[in-house]
């Protein structure tokens, strides 16, 4: 057994030095190349977006005020009025035979009078000349007569006003400008006095939009007029834009006019209203939109794209390429959304521990705009990794985003 294995031990050094003579030195790892953008520096303002219903400044249901037979319709369905447009024809014919005989009644009126009025200043006449000639009571009948005969005059006057009015009726108008609904009734149908319906009209311009705020976003607002850094909504000088439907774009310029005296106690918020001017007439009545409010006074921001932007262990981060083309890794707090871009804040809060034992906050630097952001191979480094940057520009890569997002399929 001894011999055995002294004879194997220079076969297993032979063996050991061969492996070694043949061993492949490892291949260097080329330093990955990422994209690497600088911030987007530009004044914002921080907004929040509520949910609002449009809804016009005039809405007016048109009925009839006379009784009798649709002649006539001077509308299109759907359609825009004018103040004044003829909307339906009543026929008239009873009311102008009801308007002429209150005229006649105007003149036999006017006609009695002239003839009271003469027999009561002969009689006055009379008893200057001779107060013998005529008794005292002749003379109030005659003056009973002449008052009289002035009531009635009154009173077809006024007969006459109610019978034009109602003539005048029989021609239904537009009170305001504004589109109209489609027609209630049609040519030949019967209409009741203050009964019947015929149509509606909703104004166009300007129009109004209501949303609701809740009671923190209330709070953090009023805390933010208090420091002077925005007006107060009751004062009308807030400026707002409005978005339709589902799109991002907040084109639409508007101001609040009003808030509500209180808050509903139902849902804890409180109603706004904002006027928006409408001159293209796109805003109609009872459409969905939201409404983007200001929150802050115009302030220098750091924008970048959400792809710079990293998640982990709760917190956001971003990768910074130093001068030495490191990765470096730092924690930051991010804002609202501004266009396509997210401000990423400055400084950052951190807890740092006193001589006296007690904690305290300190505002740090994290963010430069002159830093460089990995935009793409956030995955592919890390911390202290060599890198080869890449330029873009932050701008230039959204549009090219956009360019190459390929389109949803049409339904």
């Amino acid at each position: 057994m001894r011999v055995t294995w002294l004879r194997t031990v220079p076969f297993l050094l032979s063996a050991t030095v061969g492996c070694r003579g043949n061993h492949t030195p490892p291949v260097a790892t080329p330093t990955p190349i990422v994209e690497v953008a600088r911030p987007v520096e530009q004044a914002v303002t921080d907004s929040q977006v509520f949910t609002a219903r449009t809804q016009a400044v005039q809405s007016v249901d048109i009925k009839a005020r006379v009784t009798g037979f649709v002649t006539a319709i001077g509308f299109k369905d759907g359609g825009e009025v004018t103040a004044g447009q003829l909307l339906y024809q009543i026929d008239d014919r009873p009311y102008k035979a009801t308007l002429d005989k209150a005229k006649a009644d105007v003149e036999i009126a006017k006609a009695q009078l002239v003839t009271t009025q003469a027999f009561y200043d002969i009689g006055l006449g009379v008893q200057k000349q001779n107060p013998a000639a005529i008794s005292e009571q002749e003379i109030d009948r005659r003056k009973g007569a002449r008052d009289e005969a002035v009531g009635s005059v009154k009173q077809a006057t006024a007969q006459q006003a109610t019978a034009q009015l109602n003539f005048d009726w029989c021609k239904v108008t537009a009170p305001i400008d504004g589109r109209i609904n489609r027609h209630f009734v049609d040519v030949g149908d019967l209409v009741s006095e203050n009964i019947t319906l015929l149509t509606n009209i909703v104004s166009l311009k300007p129009m109004w939009a209501y949303f609701d705020v809740d009671q923190n976003s209330v709070e953090r607002y009023e805390a933010v007029v208090r420091e002077g850094k925005v007006a107060s909504p009751r004062t009308g000088q807030i400026p707002v834009q409005m978005a339709l439907g589902v799109t991002n774009a907040f084109t639409i310029p508007g101001t609040v006019d009003f808030v509500s005296n209180q808050l509903d106690p139902g849902t804890g918020s409180i109603r706004l209203r904002a006027v928006f001017t409408n001159d293209d007439k796109l805003l109609v009545a009872g459409m969905f939109a939201r409404i983007r409010v200001p929150i802050s006074s115009p302030h220098s921001a750091l924008l970048v794209s959400d792809r710079a932007i990293g998640t982990g262990q709760g917190q956001r981060f971003v990768l910074v390429v130093n001068d030495k083309d490191e990765v470096e890794y730092r924690v930051v707090q991010v804002g609202q959304m501004h266009g396509e871009l997210r401000e990423v804040y400055r400084t950052r809060r951190i807890t740092e521990a006193g001589a006296t034992g007690l904690d305290s906050m300190k505002e740090v630097e994290v963010l430069r705009a002159t830093d460089r952001l990995i935009i793409n191979g956030l995955q592919r480094v890390r911390p202290g990794d060599k890198v080869e940057p890449k330029l873009v520009d932050m701008t230039t890569l959204l549009d090219a985003d956009k360019a190459t997002t390929p389109p949803k399929n049409k339904k």
